[in-house]
């Protein structure tokens, strides 16, 4: 009997199932057709993972530019070089030695290499001997266009010509020897240039967009001693007593002021700081040196660190960019600082020095 009930069961199921599986064909049926078909083209659009790109390969000068600081990006895209003007203020030059070896450098180089000499096509004549100045010497005189002259005075100025060593060069870089010295000599006819002073040499740049207005806080370019309560300040924030302190320019729209202090000596200790204060930030150079009674900071200049005039003062989305004149019996020195970590520091690479004397 229970063997005859199972198999009515399974006779049961199995006619069943082919009811079950078309009932089922056309529940699926009925809920494809309430769907809306897809678009023309829907799959179609469905894209494939784009491959990785491959690795871009750079180049030597830009894997160098992409290890740089951000400061120095900034200073490498801005062209600077120094020059002093003559008595006159109507030329500048920028004091160059050597370039007829590197001309007959240039030629033998060329020679050794057997370069075919390029020549003329319509007159069928040799080229002269090389006369590029940047690829000879590595510094392009048409380039730089205009002149900063203390307290960021802007001149326009043009190359004029290449300057020959003259007879009875002395070798110091002043008015009275500029005729004999050698280098680059650019031309400024419309306004005066101050004489005999250094001045950046540079172009239309962003260097110009960010420069700040500065003024001489004394007549005639005097440096007047700062206020006691400004003394009292730095006092405070070296925590080192001030022996002086002298203001060399403030800024004309905020009145920032750039100054220079001399702290009292410590032993044989010594010190000196070129300051920006404004309401904001404080920020210093210090320049710690051994006590010498004739030359701590410069030849035969005592213990006095020398004399400050600023050049330009600029305001970089990296900070504050300060360029001053550092003078004293040896020569003149283009100082370049600026802001980092709540400092100034120097940027050594661009320091120059113009010899007045020997």
């Amino acid at each position: 009997m229970k063997k005859r009930t199972i198999f009515s069961i399974l006779l049961i199921v199995f006619m069943a199932m082919p009811l079950m599986v078309f009932s089922g064909c056309d529940i699926i049926d009925t809920i494809l057709a309430s769907e809306p078909p897809p678009p023309p083209g829907y799959y179609d659009e469905i894209e494939e993972p784009e491959p990785e790109p491959e690795p871009v390969e750079l180049t030597e000068a830009e894997a160098e530019w992409l290890n740089l600081s951000a400061w120095e990006q900034r200073f490498r895209s801005m062209p600077m070089a120094f020059g002093f003007a003559n008595k006159d203020g109507n030329k500048l030059i920028h004091v160059f030695y050597g370039y007829e070896e590197l001309v007959q450098a240039a030629e033998e180089e060329a020679a050794a290499t057997e370069d075919p000499v390029e020549t003329d096509e319509d007159t069928d004549e040799e080229e002269d001997a090389p006369n590029n100045y940047f690829a000879i010497t590595g510094f392009d005189p048409d380039r730089y266009s205009l002149a900063i002259g203390p307290f960021g005075d802007i001149r326009q100025i043009s190359f004029a010509f290449l300057q020959d060593e003259g007879r009875g060069n002395n070798g110091r870089e002043i008015a009275t020897n500029f005729d004999r010295l050698p280098g680059f000599v650019f031309a400024q006819k419309q306004w005066k240039l101050a004489k005999n002073k250094m001045h950046l040499m540079t172009e239309m740049s962003a260097l110009l967009d960010n420069i700040v207005a500065i003024g001489s806080p004394g007549w005639k370019g005097n440096t007047p001693p700062m206020e006691e309560e400004t003394i009292e300040s730095i006092e405070k924030h070296k925590e080192r007593k001030v022996e002086w302190g002298k203001t060399l320019a403030v800024t004309l729209v905020d009145e920032a002021l750039i100054g220079l202090v001399l702290y009292e000596r410590q032993g044989n200790d010594m010190l000196f700081s070129i300051v920006y204060m404004d309401e904001e930030k404080t920020l210093f150079w210090d320049n710690p040196a051994e006590y010498d009674e004739e030359s701590t900071w410069r030849t035969d200049a005592g213990e006095e660190p020398g004399q400050f005039e600023p050049l330009i003062l600029a305001r970089f989305d990296e900070g504050l960019m300060l360029m001053l004149i550092w003078s004293a019996s040896d020569g003149d020195i283009a100082v370049t600082l600026y802001e980092e970590d709540g400092v100034f520091k120097e940027a050594e690479d661009l320091s120059f020095f113009r010899k007045t004397s020997g």
